[in-house]
């Protein structure tokens, strides 16, 4: 086969350039050097000086049941190939997407994340929910305070998204807002989304405007920003339709 170019770009895809992330416990391609982007090392330069603003994201593990309440299958639906699409577009936020069944293991993820809070500003809770709580596989059920009780360090300039029915319906979100080291938002829907996909168009436009709106951090005065755009948009009969809700901390 000829040394072309497409024989050296299999060479340069194939070079070690991956590394273990101390969040995830798993293997992420790094970024390529310079002389290896397509875009050249002046595109490279634009992304590092664009602020991270990665995604966690937790995801109940999901089943189907039948009218007693027994499980008939697992349901593989997920909004991590959402996420995976938003990663690809912009290069610069990493994408973690975990699954839950328990409620030791929501906390213990919750925790994993807020060891890293600004590498994922965006904590994106994708679990089952009713006013004020969620509801997790084993039948288990969370409320808003104490899963604000498992923060356990500062989430100034962090968003935290429930992507989950009616969560934020009359919900009290004061827990996750108040103090120094408060959300600088609280987002979610008031009403039922059933299926959830089809949500997940509005998801992606939402997730991506929180990649490029404002210069570094997420802070309120940015998430009042999002709110505006996203109301005076195309997209605000669907926001409205949705039962869609940003809250901002004061």
């Amino acid at each position: 086969m000829p040394d072309g170019w497409c024989a050296r770009i299999a060479r340069q895809t194939l070079l070690p350039n991956t590394f273990e992330s101390p969040l995830t416990n798993s293997v992420t391609r790094r970024r390529l050097p310079s002389r290896y982007s397509p875009l050249g090392a002046t595109a490279n330069r634009r992304r590092r000086m664009v602020k991270e603003r990665g995604i966690y994201s937790i995801e109940n593990v999901w089943f189907e049941e039948d009218e007693q309440g027994d499980v008939v299958k697992p349901d593989v639906t997920s909004i991590e190939p959402v996420l995976n699409a938003i990663h690809r577009h912009y290069t610069h936020s990493p994408v973690v997407c975990r699954d839950v069944a328990t409620k030791n293991e929501l906390m213990f993820f919750i925790r994993r994340w807020c060891d890293y809070p600004m590498s994922y500003p965006v904590l994106h809770i994708g679990i089952h929910g009713s006013k004020g709580a969620l509801h997790l596989s084993d039948k288990s059920e969370v409320c808003l305070a104490e899963f604000s009780s498992w923060i356990t360090r500062s989430c100034e300039n962090c968003v935290v998204h429930f992507s989950s029915c009616n969560v934020l319906k009359g919900a009290d979100v004061a827990p996750l807002l108040e103090g120094s080291g408060g959300f600088s938002a609280v987002s979610g829907y008031r009403k039922t989304m059933y299926p959830m996909v089809d949500a997940w168009p509005f998801e992606m436009i939402y997730l991506s405007l929180l990649q490029h709106v404002g210069r570094k951090h997420l802070t309120p005065n940015v998430m009042r920003s999002v709110e505006k755009k996203l109301s005076a948009s195309p997209y605000g009969e669907l926001k409205k339709g949705l039962g869609f809700q940003i809250i901002v901390a004061n």
